[in-house]
């Protein structure tokens, strides 16, 4: 009997500890820095200012550059470098169709490692343009489309609850 209450107690310790580093997963801040830069860059996108939007995407991609790779899954790691190619092509130009452009494929891998790594503080709507077939992000389900800076043109096809903590 006391053998089974010991194994019971050591299981439900490993659980805990297994939990728990799940919950304090090293990318879980600099992610979620990530995930405000880039809702910043969706408004300046949204207001059409493509200066503006330039320099958010300069914010965003050195956010990107501080997620650590350490204990990501090799097809989780991949995302980095293609969420900083598009950050750094936004940053690099102030033509808002261009921008435009790359938001959308940086949004399609930033969904993609949100899913994954579920580690987002807020819930996420993930919504869909129907006019340019593009999908993005946004804090609220009713998202001001950053590809046309029109409200009310997208609908939620989805919604990432915040992480649980």
């Amino acid at each position: 009997m006391k053998t089974l209450k010991t194994t019971a107690l050591f299981l439900a310790m490993t659980l805990l500890s297994i939990l728990t580093v799940k919950a304090q997963s090293p990318q879980a801040k600099p992610l979620n820095t990530v995930i405000t830069n880039y809702l910043a860059l969706k408004d300046a996108l949204v207001s059409g200012d493509g200066t503006v939007a330039e320099a958010k995407a300069k914010t965003l991609l050195a956010s990107v550059g501080e997620v650590p790779k350490i204990g990501l899954s090799t097809d989780e790691a991949a995302l980095l470098p293609k969420l900083e190619f598009d950050s750094r092509h936004i940053s690099e130009v102030n033509k808002i169709a261009h921008q435009r452009e790359h938001f959308a494929s940086l949004s399609n891998n930033l969904y993609t490692l949100v899913k994954k790594l579920k580690v987002n503080n807020t819930v996420l709507y993930r919504q869909y343009c129907t006019m340019t077939k593009a999908y993005y992000l946004s804090e609220t389900d009713k998202g001001k489309d950053p590809y046309m800076g029109m409200s009310n043109c997208s609908k939620v096809t989805e919604t990432l609850p915040a992480a649980k903590k």
